[in-house]
């Protein structure tokens, strides 16, 4: 896993989350994991996973996928909509 160190500050100030706290997220059994094809490009294409973390809880990533590396790109607490995406995945 990479990040960028000043995008890596800007995500604790903005939404109080260390990327270096939340690589346990794809440790989540029902996390769910899909394109975010909204903000993909036809030279990146971003992914966005849902799921808990041991240090945040239920949390949000942006990430993509550089030379074989994930590339953290933001993070954010997750909100209703996104916790009830969660839940529901955690139902199937």
């Amino acid at each position: 896993m990479i990040w960028d160190e000043a995008k890596r500050q800007i995500v604790i100030k903005e939404h109080g989350l260390d990327f270096a706290e939340m690589l346990d997220i794809f440790d989540d059994a029902c996390a769910v994991d899909f394109q975010d094809l909204q903000h993909s490009t036809s030279k990146e294409i971003r992914y966005k996973i849902i799921g808990k973390t041991a240090r945040y809880g239920l949390i949000c990533l942006v990430y993509t996928i550089r030379n074989d590396q994930d590339r953290f790109i933001t993070a954010w607490k997750a909100d209703k909509f996104e916790t009830n995406e969660y839940e529901q995945n955690k139902k199937s």
